[in-house]
């Protein structure tokens, strides 16, 4: 059995538990049995949709000491044990090894951890990000970036004109930045006339004030429960989008993208992509608050008036990301898997 163990919720909204199942439909292609662990109930419906075995562990996702207890009979048959999760501690990693490997979904260059496989598949990540980390191997660029079978050879066709606008701020929007977005481009005259795609993630909880936006603009539909984001990526000639795992997906297909930053952690993921030459700079909710909004409308006109600097970057970003990483990761797992059942 694999066991995976994230979590999602409207605070750090679903970007863990997404990427992880892109790595278990993977695995089942390998002819692997894959469960996934969670905290609570939050997760279930994301894991469901997608025909996910799971299991709750009725813990809180902040404390993941607190669940080993409970982990240690399920553990008990061996396989291998994936986490995706920032509040993971050595200990917790430690305990959790002494049953069966484990590997570990990193972001934010950890040297802590003793894992069997740390993957760390971000623009940024390279081997002296990790020096003195105690991990038995990695898993290091965007080659391994977890996206799903259909990201893979399926570019997207970079048109004369730009007419539509995808934005996508993540399965969480606290800040509403989606809705402070549109409200700049809606009155921006190098974008108002664009057609905008917005979609609303499982978390967020200014769906309502999306909705409201929606029937004063004729040019502005909102997505819910997308079944085939990446068709709706595909048929967009723009981006915007946070820093995070959408970023490598948009990568894969080869749509321009302006990116902005609203937490620390997708700081280094733009910053990368952006001194790369790959996209265009959103601004950092962080630094600069509302005026972050004004900032990408710019960069969303600059992008739109200029086919050229749009067929550069969709070209560059495919160069990036083949969409194959889901596999090159679950390979590695079953070996590992393999390795530990030899070995027990």
């Amino acid at each position: 059995m694999i066991w995976i163990r994230a979590d999602a919720n409207e605070t750090i909204g679903s970007g863990h538990v997404m990427r992880c199942l892109s790595i278990a439909d993977a695995l089942k292609r390998q002819g692997q049995q894959v469960c996934f662990l969670t905290a609570d109930e939050n997760a279930a419906g994301l894991l469901e949709a997608r025909g996910q075995a799971f299991r709750v562990l009725h813990t809180d996702y902040r404390r993941m000491e607190g669940e080993l207890e409970a982990l240690e009979e399920l553990l008990a048959g061996g396989g291998f044990f994936l986490a995706d999760s920032y509040f993971v501690t050595a200990a917790y990693l430690d305990r959790v090894r002494e049953r069966l490997p484990v590997g570990y979904l990193d972001d934010m260059g950890r040297r802590d951890l003793a894992a069997d496989l740390l993957i760390d598949y971000n623009i940024f990540a390279e081997a002296r990000l990790y020096e003195g980390c105690k991990a038995a191997e990695f898993l290091l660029g965007p080659e391994y970036a977890p996206l799903r079978a259909e990201f893979a050879g399926n570019a997207c066709e970079t048109r004369d004109r730009a007419s539509r606008v995808l934005i996508t701020t993540g399965g969480g929007d606290r800040y509403n930045l989606a809705g402070q977005l549109l409200e700049k481009a809606l009155a921006h005259p190098g974008t108002a006339c664009l057609e905008y795609h917005v979609v609303s993630g499982a978390y967020n909880v200014h769906l309502a004030e999306l909705k409201a936006l929606e029937r004063r603009h004729g040019n502005l539909r909102i997505y819910s429960n997308v079944s085939d984001m990446c068709g709706l990526m595909r048929d967009s000639d723009i981006a915007v989008t946070a820093g995070g795992s959408t970023m490598y997906e948009l990568s894969a297909l080869g749509v321009p993208m302006v990116c902005f930053s609203f937490v620390d952690n997708q700081e280094r993921i733009v910053e990368g992509f952006v001194e790369r030459g790959l996209v265009g700079f959103g601004g950092n909710y962080l630094l600069q608050g509302e005026a972050m909004a004004a900032e990408a409308a710019e960069a969303i006109a600059l992008l739109a008036g200029d086919r050229e600097l749009r067929r550069t970057y969709s070209r560059r970003l495919r160069a990036v990301v083949d969409g194959r990483g889901a596999m090159r990761i679950a390979r590695r797992i079953v070996q590992k898997s393999q390795e530990g059942a030899q070995s027990a």
